[in-house]
């Protein structure tokens, strides 16, 4: 089965974006400043930094990514051990680009990546 995948502080973001698309196709992990919650305009956080630098919470924990996992319980591991705010993200086969929400937050990463692929969303990169 797929592996896990488990950031800490060391991490770039740049890679751990990379590494969750590479596992699941359909969708992609955005990754911002807590203080851009709630925002209908976000600013991304730079790419090139690592966890460390960026992170609101000073912790030694990690966080691993399981394709069981909810991805409401995903955002909320990201806001809790890193203080970052996290959104799963899908573009339609259309290429309206939209965050998950509603039913979506409490499917499964597994899940929600065939949904797309059945729902023929592109392929996304991981930038």
């Amino acid at each position: 089965m797929a592996r896990e995948l488990t950031m800490n502080g060391n991490a770039k973001l740049k890679t751990i974006k990379k590494e969750f698309n590479n596992r699941f196709p359909y969708i992609r992990l955005s990754i911002y400043d807590l203080s851009e919650k709630g925002k209908s305009t976000k600013t991304p956080l730079d790419a090139e930094k690592t966890i460390s630098e960026v992170r609101t919470v000073k912790s030694s924990d990690s966080v691993t990514i399981r394709g069981g996992q909810k991805v409401s319980n995903l955002e909320k591991m990201m806001e809790k051990t890193f203080g970052l705010y996290c959104q799963v993200a899908y573009t339609t086969k259309s290429g309206d680009r939209y965050y998950t929400s509603g039913n979506l937050d409490d499917m499964t990463l597994r899940d929600i990546n065939k949904l797309g692929e059945k729902d023929g969303w592109k392929k996304d990169i991981a930038n």
